[in-house]
């Protein structure tokens, strides 16, 4: 099941989205917050699991 599921981190600012970045695992999404929210604790982090299916290249 890991093999079909994407986590997607949204980063919002202002109520707006600013940024979107797609991770392999949970672990990786996780540890990219931790370093934003580090450098930028005024930005709202949304992670979430998503089917690769959804995922456009």
């Amino acid at each position: 099941m890991t093999d079909m599921t994407v986590w997607k981190c949204e980063q919002w600012f202002g109520g707006q989205m600013q940024e979107q970045k797609v991770f392999r695992s949970e672990g990786e999404a996780r540890e990219f917050a931790r370093r934003v929210m580090d450098a930028a604790p005024d930005l709202m982090l949304r992670i979430e699991a998503m089917p690769i299916q959804h995922v456009w290249n």
